[in-house]
């Protein structure tokens, strides 16, 4: 990727929530970092009658510092709005129309799906019939499809999904969006392992005590309703999000830092997950409803869980002893996202160490050692060497989806989901789905406040 290289981004859904609050923020900083290609346009679909300027308008207010008319400008002229039915093959064959006839020697394409999941079919299968995965002749690469989650609501519907997709796209023009493992926290997961002798040596179950994963927030579900009440936490975090980091934390070694070889194994740790059969889902599970949820949802009698627990096995010579918690969940006592290994104590340890990857927020590292307290004694406590983002780099850190964006421009797959994990993510928890939809006399219902400890 060079800055001279044109670039045209296809936004399906640029009136949308996460258009307006990830998405068009994410490309703004990425003009004034200079790390968009000076000669990039950017086309957003929507069936609404809106302007350039609402959609401006719109997520000035989602940047977080004070915005730069020079920049906004320079964003403004990228940008056309294009109203169309996305149920129409004529409307997208005018598309790739225009398209065409923009296209520049050594140009690609990007086309980014932020929509509802309900629509993904039909613009995919529209996308592909009318040609608009193809390369054009003069372009430097075939074009590339930036989807998010959810893939799908379980492990039939993902394979449908992958099935359909695979029918238009070559995988290696689909990039699965998962915005965890974009943090800058997630990114330093396999360096912070793998380039540090101190904890490699003892990455194992040999040392390693036990591994807690949290995605822990204060707030319910905000309106989202509809949504919610279809998905729930095990499927919103755990499945799309908390796998993949598991996967960062403990898979092995790749042979190499490019994509293909961290997908194999990111692939390899996630086939040694043991599925949690169903007589066994009572014991290693633990599910949660905050008090008010189904008010607030507008579903009376619904079992939806806004906080899930699971317990797993990797069934593999590093792991196998070493138990690993997953958890997430909302309307809770406090807001973080993070690992936490924890080492196992010598027999003369006044306590562990602990390792902890902070995803959000103050993204980060932070180990806990024991040292001796100040004084005559040999009393020891706990102590934390931290290392923060923010604190280390003065320069503005890039955003999650910032980083989106430049990996999809580049083709490096490594920060995305294949299908195959998509699919194994899917399978081991499909019996937990199971189980839980057949009954739910143990859904627990919490105050709002409550601590995840206390459930």
């Amino acid at each position: 990727m060079t800055k001279n290289q044109p670039l045209q981004i296809i936004i399906f859904g640029v009136t949308g929530d996460l258009a307006r609050r990830k998405l068009l923020p994410a490309l703004y900083h990425l003009i004034q970092s200079g790390d968009l290609p000076n000669d990039t346009r950017i086309i957003g679909i929507t069936r609404h009658t809106t302007t350039e300027k609402d959609i401006l308008e719109g997520m000035t207010r989602f940047i977080s510092e004070p915005a730069e008319p020079r920049i906004l400008r320079k964003l403004a002229r990228m940008i056309t709005i294009r109203r169309m039915d996305v149920t129409s093959a004529k409307d997208y064959k005018m598309l790739l129309s225009d398209l065409r006839e923009s296209t520049q020697s050594g140009s690609q394409r990007l086309y980014y799906l932020s929509i509802p999941a309900q629509a993904f079919p039909g613009i995919v299968s529209n996308l592909g019939t009318t040609g608009h995965n193809k390369k054009f002749r003069v372009e430097s690469c075939p074009p590339k499809l930036l989807v998010e989650k959810p893939f799908g609501h379980d492990t039939d519907s993902a394979r449908a999904l992958i099935n359909l997709t695979k029918e238009h796209f070559d995988e290696t023009q689909i990039f699965r969006i998962d915005h965890y493992i974009a943090k800058e926290t997630a990114q330093n997961i396999l360096t912070f392992r793998f380039e540090n002798p101190l904890f490699e040596s003892i990455w194992n179950s040999h040392h390693v005590a036990s591994i807690k994963l949290s995605a822990i927030e204060t707030i319910g579900i905000e309106g989202r309703g509809a949504f919610y009440d279809q998905t729930g936490a095990l499927r919103d975090i755990i499945q799309s999000h908390l796998l993949q980091v598991l996967a960062l934390i403990a898979m092995e070694r790749p042979l190499n830092f490019g994509s293909t070889e961290i997908h194999r194994s990111k692939q390899r740790l996630l086939d040694s997950i043991m599925p949690i059969e169903a007589d066994e889902v009572t014991a290693r599970t633990t599910r949660g409803q905050y008090e008010g949820y189904q008010a607030e949802a507008d579903s009376a009698g619904s079992s939806t869980e806004t906080f899930a627990r699971i317990d797993v096995t990797i069934n593999n010579e590093q792991w196998r002893k070493t138990p690993i918690t997953i958890q997430a969940g909302k309307g809770l006592s406090d807001k973080y996202t993070e690992a936490l290994v924890t080492f196992r104590p010598t027999e003369d340890a006044a306590g562990p160490n602990a390792l902890i990857f902070r995803l959000q927020p103050n993204e980060g590292i932070t180990i806990e050692l024991q040292a001796k307290k100040p004084g005559t004694s040999n009393t020891t406590e706990t102590v934390t060497m931290d290392f923060d983002y923010e604190r280390a780099f003065s320069d503005r850190q890039a955003e999650a989806y910032e980083r989106v964006i430049i990996d999809a421009i580049r083709g490096d797959q490594s920060l995305f989901a294949s299908s195959r994990e998509v699919m194994t993510s899917w399978k081991i928890i499909q019996t937990i789905l199971d189980t839980w939809q057949s009954a739910s006399d143990d859904l627990v219902v919490y105050s709002l406040g409550t601590s995840p400890d206390n459930l």
